[in-house]
């Protein structure tokens, strides 16, 4: 009688350009606006959770010893990193890059083209995560250009939609997350 294989739930799919493209309160303000306002704003931590969930977060970010890596982890943010730096973390994904989550563009000599972070790295291949969470797989032998771009994964405007309360309230969980 074969064992039986466990089935991983399939990672989550989020449309991040969709959410992006919405405009609530923080994308009407300058960023500088937004860090003013946020030292004055109380976010609510579970509040801040379910807006992790909502906008995405949970495609690149794990917050939980134990899950699998699929970016930069955050449940251990708000011991590295101060409220203001989450907040302009988020407001301004290229300023600052997690060393090993820098974005890479690898082209195949089958001319496909990947662009994500490396999950994975061996002598006969590279596992690359695109911003959708999907991983491919490319055989080391069929990469014909591999750069580092200087770009996050993360795409700007994630945060536009939110309200200053919803802002407020993502930054104070990510700042609850010490690890």
């Amino acid at each position: 009688m074969a064992a039986k294989t466990p089935i991983k739930p399939a990672d989550p799919t989020v449309d991040l350009a969709s959410i992006a493209a919405r405009k609530g309160q923080i994308g009407k303000m300058s960023i500088e606006d937004v860090l003013l306002i946020l030292k004055r704003a109380k976010g609510e931590v579970a509040k801040g959770k379910e807006v992790f969930t909502r906008q995405g977060c949970i495609v690149c970010h794990t917050t939980e010893k134990g899950q699998p890596l699929k970016g930069p982890f955050m449940g251990q943010v708000g011991a590295v990193l101060s409220p203001e730096q989450i907040a302009e973390s988020i407001l301004k994904p290229n300023a600052s890059i997690s060393q090993g989550f820098s974005t890479v563009q690898v082209t195949t000599r089958d001319q496909k083209v990947y662009v994500g972070f490396v999950t994975a790295q061996s002598a006969e291949a590279i596992e690359i995560r695109d911003i959708t969470g999907k991983v491919s797989r490319v055989k080391v032998d069929n990469i014909k250009e591999r750069k580092e771009l200087d770009i996050s994964m993360m795409p700007g405007g994630l945060s536009d939609a939110l309200s200053i309360e919803e802002f407020a309230s993502l930054v104070a969980f990510l700042a609850s997350q010490k690890g």
